[in-house]
């Protein structure tokens, strides 16, 4: 991986000298109903099991439901607020950036 930290030079990283890590995450069952893990079982499974044609229903069924909130929201004039990320100008930034910690 090559990289440019801000103000500094390039970097490089050889990944296939980095150990593995296991992912932690919490069972789904302990996941909030808005957690990506959560919310896109389905479509994983589905794609695991090589059927395409129920993944593809899984995920439409997820983007709808968005759509719906979206409109919900848009409706009653119910502003999107995001539990991790803020507005800034145009875009959208991680409240705890890396670069901001310690």
């Amino acid at each position: 991986i090559y990289f440019k930290l801000y103000l500094t030079s390039d970097k490089v990283i050889d990944t296939a000298k980095q150990p593995i890590i296991k992912k932690k995450i919490q069972p789904l069952e302990k996941q909030g109903p808005y957690e990506s893990r959560r919310l896109w079982q389905h479509v994983t499974a589905s794609l695991k099991a090589g059927n395409m044609d129920v993944a593809t229903e899984h995920k439409h069924c997820l983007e709808e439901r968005q759509r719906s909130e979206g409109k919900q929201r848009a409706a009653t004039k119910t502003p999107w607020k995001p539990k991790y990320f803020i507005k800034e100008g145009g875009g959208w930034v991680y409240h705890n950036p890396l670069w901001k910690a310690h």
